[in-house]
């Protein structure tokens, strides 16, 4: 689970799941995307997930795990998808355009000839309905805040969509594309017999056992999905999921730690598929507070990452180097010419030398709250590394419950964790603006805040990569967060799987099974 934070509220916990977030317990190397030319149809893919649903309801403005989400995303389906470089892609809606040079006007038009599973085709009133339920203050949905500055939804026509904002937004249709945002048919409220546009057809969800959703007959894609059924059921054990692929009672498995893929790899009947994602844990410093409120500390304790060592020992050679700023590399705003800090203990200390610095012993926080497996070594690795430097740091393993009340936000230095992010915007705002309620370093730059405001306002894409580089460079050099690996996000299958590719979200989530199919000589 993304950041693992299995005891903080459901806020901040729910925030990142509906954001895109990839569960992560452990990861590996990318693999080749598993394809062929010539799919056949026919059989029933069996998965296991990493956990089962919390619920029978597939309803969009509730709570949910990441089994309801999977659940979703075969029956549902949104207005826009992305690619593998969370790029938006027509998905119910075939195009869209802003209207002004502010973006805060922009027209969808829906793709026509869609039908949902009872055979009501799809119309603009659907999608106003479907929204709207989210946008209910009554209806308590965790994402109403990202709807907030939706100030009027218009039916131009019956396939026609107008959405007037409150303030500009570049980035409107992959906002469209976060999970929940699926569209259900005008007046639908019985949400334990889910109803959609989407690949397959389900009568409802058990959280306790496997379920069983079958191919849509009517897709609008033509010649998907695949498969006639996909069975699935959730297990919280990564031994247990692997366990149940290598005995062949299942043909796919979400998220398994590094040995197991190994054990997994050292075969031939079965693959892991790697995907470079946005999941990162940080070392963030408390820039208010005595010694990181001095920039020339923030900046010797960046040069106190090994990240190739990092990478090897805490991941098997498997993530992707980070650069102390949120963006990750598979990013179409990543700054690409930002030289990487490299592991230099000497010249840590002689930065602290030359501001006539001296440097107390600072506890480091970190707990599996963060990411199981990784960010209590992490800081152990980092701790050790300092020590060369002669910047003594005493990591201190915290409590998985409780991390995030009293941990969080609150200590001068510890480890935190984040999850993949649709756009740039959603995670500086989130965690880098001046005040933000998740900002871990009380960092403030108002010009950064106002270079974040002008890049959500305008739709050219030169110019909004100049900001976006401008906030990495600043951030890199002065901000309180070191950042010193993106985890990749691990999935296993067997050798018959066919059609899997790599992608930010995963590899294995709903979306997904249209483009599976299973190759019975393999």
């Amino acid at each position: 689970m993304d950041s693992a934070m299995l005891n903080h509220p459901i806020s901040r916990r729910m925030f990142n799941i509906s954001l895109g977030t990839t569960a992560l317990a452990a990861i590996t190397r990318p693999s080749l995307a598993q394809t062929s030319p010539t799919p056949t149809k026919g059989g029933r893919l069996r998965i296991m997930l990493q956990e089962t649903a919390s619920s029978s309801l597939l309803d969009p403005t509730k709570v949910a795990s990441f089994s309801v989400y999977f659940a979703y995303a075969m029956v549902g389906e949104r207005l826009v998808c992305v690619d593998s470089r969370l790029n938006p892609v027509p998905m119910l809606a075939e195009s869209w355009e802003p209207v002004n040079n502010k973006v805060d006007v922009w027209v969808f038009k829906l793709r026509r000839g869609v039908e949902f599973h009872n055979g009501k085709s799809l119309t603009a009133k659907d999608v106003t309905y479907s929204l709207n339920r989210l946008r209910d203050p009554a209806s308590q949905s965790p994402l109403r805040t990202l709807l907030e500055h939706i100030t009027e939804i218009v039916e131009d026509d019956p396939y026609t969509l107008r959405f007037v904002l409150s303030r500009p937004d570049a980035d409107f249709p992959l906002l469209l594309a976060q999970d929940r945002f699926y569209i259900f048919p005008e007046g639908f409220s019985t949400f334990d017999k889910p109803l959609g546009t989407g690949p397959f057809v389900a009568d409802g969800l058990n959280p306790a056992g496997v379920n069983v959703y079958r191919r849509n007959q009517n897709y609008w894609q033509n010649g998907k999905p695949y498969l006639d059924e996909v069975a699935f059921q959730g297990n919280q054990d990564a031994v247990t999921r692997a366990s149940a692929l290598l005995a062949g009672d299942v043909d796919a498995v979400q998220t398994i730690n590094f040995a197991l893929a190994k054990r997994i790899a050292a075969t031939s009947s079965f693959q892991v598929v790697s995907s470079p994602s946005g999941v990162h844990n940080v070392i963030a410093m408390l820039t208010d507070t005595s010694p990181f409120d001095r920039p020339e500390v923030r900046d010797a304790m960046k040069y106190l990452f090994d990240r190739e060592q990092m990478r090897d020992r805490l991941c098997a050679g498997h993530a992707q180097i980070g650069n102390d700023h949120p963006i990750p590399p598979f990013s179409s705003f990543y700054h690409t010419e930002l030289p990487i800090r490299t592991y230099d203990p000497d010249r840590a200390k002689s930065i602290l030398q030359k501001a006539g610095l001296s440097f107390p012993t600072q506890v480091l926080h970190s707990s599996d709250a963060v990411t199981p497996g990784v960010a209590v070594d992490l800081a152990q690795v980092y701790a050790d590394g300092a020590r060369k430097a002669g910047i003594s740091l005493e990591p201190k393993r915290d409590p998985v419950t409780g991390y995030w009340d009293n941990v969080w936000l609150k200590q001068p230095l510890m480890v935190s964790g984040w999850g993949t992010r649709f756009t740039p915007d959603l995670m500086l705002r989130v965690a880098y603006r001046s005040g933000a309620k998740w900002n871990e370093t009380h960092w403030s730059r108002p010009k950064v805040d106002a270079m974040m405001d002008e890049a959500v306002a305008t739709t050219d894409v030169n110019r909004r990569r100049e900001l976006y580089w401008a906030i990495q460079e600043t951030i890199h050099h002065d901000g309180g967060a070191g950042i010193p690996l993106f985890f990749d996000q691990l999935d296993a299958v067997s050798s018959k799987v066919k059609g899997v590719s790599p992608s930010p979200l995963g590899s294995l989530t709903g979306p997904a099974m249209a483009d599976l199919w299973l190759d019975q000589s393999a």
